[in-house]
Order: structure tokens, then C-alpha cells, then sequence
């Protein structure tokens, strides 16, 4: 968030827009055509353009409520984004893999073991697979609810994050209102007419036109001193 008073620059138009609707005024306007008016709106525009941060400080509190919201409505979560990595998608893959080769590893075992007991070929087999086929459903059923785990307790985070309250746009934009308004009546109108009784600077006066002798300009030099020359006298 920037310094209290200044402007960032996606607001100068903003501050542009109300500046113009101060010097329409109808106190401001009538000021500016009396005869006896100091100043001109061109030269009251550019005073209120060269102070923009010192009138914007007097609508901080307003303008820092909006900037807030501005941000809020940039991450609605407060928090970032976690980027998809290698390692997140090959764990989602195994909680989807496990449970269904676990089943399937346990039907297998499960059938191929019984299969040999019932037939009463190769005892030890049979009951080696059967074991196996049992600890695999059993891994089965742990995948199993670790995965359902792990969707409920996504699903309340879901929930969560969209049950708490988001700065809408109507919020926005009631918040960019209040700020022109205090913008305009505590910032612009008091500067513009603090301004209006304030004499032109030197530099925005005239010079006034030399004399007629000044401007008349000389070569630099003196003419030479001629005289005529002296007549015989007669007698």
C-alpha cells in the first residue's frame, strides 16, 4: 500500500475528472468571470495539478479504505495459490492406484489359493496365497480410507474458503464514490478557493514593454564629429 496521500496511477484520471467538476462549481465558476478575478482557470487547474498530493491527503482516510478493498478483491482467499508439482500428482496417483491393485491382487491371490486348497495340491502354495490375498484386501480397505479421508477433509476446505465473506463489487464501488466525494468537497473546493484569492505568481504576469528609447537599438559605434569647413572671411 502506498504513502497516505498519494495517488496511484491507475487514480489520476479520477483525480482529473473531480478536479474539473470543482472548477464547475457554480461558486468557483461565477468566481472566475468577475471582473476583478486574480487568476484564470487554466492557472487554477495547473496550482491544483502541482499540489494533487497535499489535496488528496485530505481524503486518506477514505481513499486507504478503498485501496484495501482493491487488494481484497485481488486474492479474495488471503492466501496464495499452491502451484501443481510433480510430486503432488504422482501422490493423487497412488491414492487412486492403491486401492484398486490392492483389490485386485487380493481377489487373485484369494481365488489361486483356495483354488489349490480345495483341489488338495501343493498345501504350503495355497496357504502362502491365501495369507497374501488377505493382507492385500486389508491394504485395500486402508487406501480405501485414507483416499475418502483425504476428499472429506478437501471438501470442508472447500466449503470454508467459499462460506467466508468476499468484498463484492458493489463494495468497490461504493468505497471509489466516498473517496471522490471527500476528495471534491474536503480536498478540491477548499484548495480552489484558498487559490482564487491568491495573486499570480511572477511568472505567469506579463513583462511589461520597455520604453520606446530602450527598444531603439543602436550600432555600437558614435558617428564622427563632422563640421564644416571654415569660409574665407572677406574684407
Amino acid at each position: 500500500m502506498n504513502e497516505p496521500g498519494r495517488l496511484e496511477a491507475v487514480d489520476q484520471a479520477d483525480f482529473e475528472h473531480a478536479l474539473h467538476a470543482a472548477l464547475n462549481n457554480p461558486d468557483i465558476r461565477e468566481a472566475l468571470q468577475q471582473p476583478t478575478a486574480q487568476i484564470t482557470a487554466e492557472q487554477l487547474r495547473a496550482r491544483a495539478l502541482a499540489a494533487t498530493d497535499t489535496i488528496a491527503a485530505e481524503a486518506a482516510t477514505e481513499y486507504t479504505a478503498l485501496l484495501r478493498l482493491r487488494v481484497a478483491s485481488l486474492a479474495p482467499t488471503g492466501r496464495p495459490r499452491q502451484p501443481a508439482t510433480a510430486g503432488n500428482g504422482l501422490a493423487a496417483a497412488l491414492a487412486v492406484l492403491t486401492p484398486v491393485l490392492s483389490t485386485a491382487a487380493a481377489v487373485i491371490f484369494l481365488l489361486l489359493g483356495y483354488g489349490l486348497q480345495l483341489a488338495s495340491a501343493q498345501q504350503p502354495l495355497a496357504i502362502a496365497l491365501i495369507r497374501a490375498g488377505w493382507v492385500a484386501g486389508a491394504v485395500a480397505l486402508l487406501a480405501a480410507a485414507a483416499a475418502i479421508t483425504a476428499l472429506m477433509v478437501t471438501a470442508a476446505r472447500h466449503r470454508a474458503t467459499s462460506r467466508r465473506p468476499q468484498p463484492d463489487t458493489a463494495s468497490l464501488a461504493q468505497a471509489h464514490a466516498a473517496w471522490r466525494q471527500a476528495l471534491l468537497e474536503r480536498g478540491l473546493l477548499p484548495f480552489l478557493r484558498r487559490e482564487l484569492h491568491q495573486p499570480p505568481t511572477p511568472a505567469s504576469q506579463p513583462r511589461p514593454a520597455p520604453p520606446f528609447e530602450q527598444r531603439t537599438t543602436s550600432p555600437g559605434y558614435s558617428s564622427p564629429d563632422f563640421t564644416s569647413p571654415s569660409l574665407p572671411s572677406r574684407d
